[in-house]
């Protein structure tokens, strides 16, 4: 049995617990620390009696004290560390300068949604692709927001040092095209929605619109957690989603920027195409884009 230790927040409002319970349904025995504020001793102490440390990062949230030499104790005791991010890096002014400088891009392996063709040995980065997954829990049936009056609507903030002009002119599309049939929710953080009330919005929607900030072979949480919740999707083409099986059978795909094709195939969308694509969406998810899947890749590799 695999012993893991989890360091990340064990809250169950973040995906940090979806890969703890992932961690047990694989049969794991998991023990999972909040990395914010926690003593590096204490790290130390527990991996003691794991096989596998995986550090799920926020941003800003590290242990106190030397957690350099941290890592470095826990690896001389014979446990594998690894890194583990959901987040694009490269290209990013605020984020690239620093990869390579927090003690946690020293795991012994670091994971990362981003998949493209990056120089990451020369910043002393050992680095994996790591597409994106899901908890198994918002594959669960949920019930429709019935407070919900939009066909179209997108989820989520928008910046321009991370996002560029696509989302914003997407967002300004949307409104011209769609008007008082179109909601942008979580534009601001007291206006977020997650969790089970996320999936009763999506359920309400004909239509979820997607977006990811542009790069090859990156995506994010955003498709496997809007696809587990059996809704439809739309989504600029990125290299690297049909080898993972978000194709037209999935999700509406477009070209990055031709609202003008997005708009036509969302129009010509009926009732049936609309529930193949959100079942077809789903199993998906649940045969190739759930924690579990990422767990079982992870130990394949440094475990064995």
């Amino acid at each position: 049995m695999t012993r893991l230790l989890l360091l990340g927040n064990p809250s169950s409002t973040s995906w940090k617990w979806d890969v703890e319970q992932a961690g047990v349904a694989l049969g794991w025995q998991v023990t999972h620390l909040p990395a914010q504020g926690i003593p590096a001793a204490d790290v130390v102490r527990q991996a003691k009696s794991a096989d596998l440390l995986i550090w799920a990062r926020t941003h800003r949230h590290d242990p106190t004290g030397d957690v350099a030499a941290m890592l470095r104790r826990i690896e001389d005791a014979g446990t594998r560390t690894v890194g583990l991010h959901l987040d694009l890096y490269w290209g990013l002014p605020h984020r690239e300068p620093r990869i390579g400088v927090d003690p946690w891009w020293t795991c012994q392996t670091v994971w990362t949604a981003d998949g493209s063709d990056r120089d990451w040995a020369s910043l002393g980065v050992n680095h994996r692709w790591c597409p994106p997954a899901v908890g198994r829990r918002w594959l669960d049936p949920c019930s429709v927001d019935r407070k919900r009056r939009h066909r179209i609507v997108f989820v989520g903030s928008y910046s321009r040092r991370a996002h560029g002009p696509d989302r914003a002119n997407l967002l300004t599309w949307a409104h011209r095209t769609f008007g008082g049939q179109f909601e942008h929710v979580g534009a601001r953080p007291q206006q977020r929605v997650t969790g089970h009330d996320l999936c009763g919005l999506y359920r309400a929607a004909e239509v979820v619109l997607g977006d990811s900030a542009p790069a090859p072979r990156y995506w994010s949480d955003r498709i496997p957690a809007t696809l587990a919740r059996g809704t439809v999707l739309t989504h600029p083409h990125t290299a690297g989603l049909a080898e993972h099986g978000f194709t037209a059978d999935t999700m509406l795909l477009h070209r990055r920027g031709d609202l003008a094709d997005l708009g036509r195939q969302i129009r010509a969308l009926t009732p049936q195409r609309r529930a193949d694509l959100a079942d077809a969406g789903r199993r998906l998810v649940a045969d190739r884009h759930l924690w579990e899947h990422r767990l079982d890749q992870i130990a394949r590799e440094v475990l064995r």
